[in-house]
C-alpha cells in the first residue's frame, strides 16, 4: 500500500533533483530516500526516475504524470487532516514564483494581503530570471508565477494582469530629458546601459534591431537598480519596462523617464499556473487575490 510518506519523498526527490538533496530537505538519510523511491516504483510497477550517476536523476514521463497526482493527493491529505476552525479558513501550502525585477513591486504587498486574509495558508517564494521562472513552471517547482509572458516552455495557463510599455531612462541633465518623448534613433547614439538578464536582454534590444539600430553598449548589469543608478550618474541611457514609483535611485539621485516615440511592442505581465498542478481551493483563492491586487489603480509600474 502506498503511503503519504512515500509520496512526500517522491515529490521532494522530483523537486530537489537528487536523493541527496531530498535527504537534506527531509532530514533523512540518502539510503533511506533511495529505498523509499525504489519501493514506490515497485508498488507502481514502473520507474519514476532515470538514474544517471554523473547527472543525478531525471524524472520519466510516467513519473511526471504521477508527480501531479502526488501533489494533489498531498494537498488533499493536508486539508483533510487539519481541524476546521470557526472561521472556515483555508489551510494549505502554495509555491509562488516571480520574475526577479517584478518581485519588489508586487510580492511584499501580496504576501501581506494573504497573511491578513488567509493566515492558515503558507506561501513559499521562488525567484528567478524569465528563463528560470519558465523552467520552474515547466518542471512543477512552482504552482503559480508572476512574470512576463516570455520563456514559458510548455505554455502554462496564463491570465493577463496588465500591459506594460517601454520607456526611456535618462539622466536628469541630459538634453533628451527636456523632450516630451525620445526616439530609438536618438537613444542609439548615446552610451547605453543594458539590463543583462536572459530573455530580458534580447527583448529589450529587439525594438532597436527591428529598426536596424545597434545601441552603443557602455555597461551591462543584471540589476534593474544598477541600470537606474548608472543612468542617474550620467553614464548612459537605457530603455526599460519595469518602472518604480519613484524616479529616485538608491543613493538619492534622480532619473527622468520619457515615452518612446517609435511604435513599440507591449509586454504582457501575467499570472501563470503550472500544468503540473490541479487547481486547489488554496490556489484558486490566491489567484483571485492576485487578480484583485492588480486591479488597483495605484499599483506600479
Amino acid at each position: 500500500m502506498i503511503t503519504i510518506h512515500q509520496l512526500k519523498v517522491f515529490v521532494a526527490v522530483a523537486e530537489c533533483g537528487s536523493t541527496s538533496a531530498a535527504a537534506r530537505a527531509l532530514h533523512l538519510s540518502q539510503p533511506a530516500i533511495s529505498l523509499i523511491v525504489r519501493n514506490l516504483e515497485s508498488e507502481l510497477g514502473a520507474e519514476l526516475f532515470i538514474r544517471n550517476p554523473p547527472r543525478g536523476l531525471a524524472i520519466t514521463p510516467f513519473g511526471r504524470g504521477k508527480l501531479e497526482e502526488a501533489r494533489t493527493l498531498l494537498s488533499q491529505a493536508e486539508m483533510f487532516g487539519e481541524p476546521q476552525d470557526a472561521g472556515n479558513q483555508l489551510r494549505g501550502q502554495l509555491t509562488l514564483g516571480y520574475f526577479t525585477t517584478l518581485g519588489p513591486f508586487y510580492v511584499p504587498r501580496l504576501i501581506r494581503r494573504l497573511r491578513e486574509r488567509m493566515p492558515k495558508v503558507e506561501v513559499q517564494l521562488r525567484e528567478g530570471d524569465l528563463g528560470a521562472v519558465g523552467r520552474m513552471l515547466d518542471t512543477g517547482q512552482v504552482e503559480l508565477a508572476i512574470t512576463y509572458d516570455l520563456g514559458m516552455g510548455d505554455q502554462p495557463r496564463t491570465q493577463l494582469l496588465r500591459k506594460c510599455r517601454f520607456y526611456a531612462a535618462l539622466p536628469l541633465e541630459h538634453p533628451l530629458a527636456r523632450q516630451e518623448s525620445v526616439s530609438l534613433a536618438e537613444l542609439a547614439q548615446e552610451p547605453f546601459i543594458q539590463i543583462d538578464l536572459p530573455m530580458s536582454r534580447e527583448f529589450l534590444m529587439s525594438p532597436f534591431w527591428h529598426h536596424q539600430l545597434e545601441p552603443r553598449i557602455a555597461y551591462r548589469t543584471t540589476s534593474l537598480e544598477m541600470v537606474r543608478g548608472m543612468v542617474a550618474h550620467g553614464l548612459g541611457v537605457s530603455i526599460l519596462i519595469t518602472r518604480p514609483a519613484s524616479e529616485l535611485t538608491y543613493d538619492g539621485e534622480r532619473i527622468v523617464c520619457r515615452p518612446i516615440s517609435d511604435e513599440m511592442p507591449v509586454q504582457n505581465l501575467v499570472l501563470a499556473q503550472s500544468h503540473h498542478f490541479a487547481l486547489t481551493p488554496v490556489a484558486a483563492a490566491v489567484m483571485a487575490e492576485i487578480r484583485d491586487l492588480f486591479s488597483q489603480e495605484d499599483l506600479v509600474p
